[in-house]
């Protein structure tokens, strides 16, 4: 019977990245509110002639659109499960229903250092297409590397490294008990 062993979830609220995007959208907004003042309230018109109706508009879809892409880097979670029977992952919106490893399908699995802007281009769901590489990251440095039987790889970015470590080996450790009988 299979069951849980550790489950991780990791959100973009916990990393650096939304008080960048706030910091972003309270710049904006801060120039806009001089550009109303000069052009609605002083009579100064813009430097570029936009008229008091373009500043109205761009100044709407200017923060509805960052704060769409806001909201949307702050909707993705990702979720990793050590199952007795192997692992199982969701990285919402992106991929939505949970996803299954089965343990016959790993040929290895290490939790280990990597550089996620080197090896994969950054965070967040990352392809290496020619290298059968895929990275399921949020912050930080630390990974599960879980290579498959087919050679493809897949990381699973982890802020608890001793805990994904401990899972792994009572993973690995329930497989050898169910097959030594």
């Amino acid at each position: 019977m299979e069951r849980l062993i550790f489950k991780e979830e990791q959100s973009f609220r916990q990393s650096f990245f939304p008080w960048i995007m706030l910091a972003g959208v309270l710049v904006m907004m801060g120039s806009f509110g001089v550009a109303f003042y000069q052009q609605l309230y002083l009579g100064q018109p813009a430097d570029d002639g936009a008229g008091d109706q373009e500043l109205i508009w761009s100044s709407i879809i200017s923060f509805v659109v960052m704060c769409a892409v806001f909201l949307f880097i702050l909707s993705r979670i990702l979720i990793t499960e050590i199952w007795s029977d192997g692992i199982r992952y969701k990285f919402t919106p992106f991929v939505r229903k949970m996803k299954h490893i089965p343990l016959s399908e790993i040929a290895s699995v290490e939790v280990s250092n990597y550089n996620p802007v080197v090896e994969f281009g950054g965070w967040g769901v990352r392809k290496r297409f020619l290298s059968r590489k895929t990275a399921y990251n949020i912050s930080g440095r630390m990974g599960l590397r879980v290579i498959k039987q087919n050679g493809s790889q897949i990381l699973f970015g982890t802020c608890k490294e001793n805990e994904m470590k401990r899972a792994i080996d009572k993973m690995l450790h329930n497989d050898k008990e169910k097959y030594s009988m």
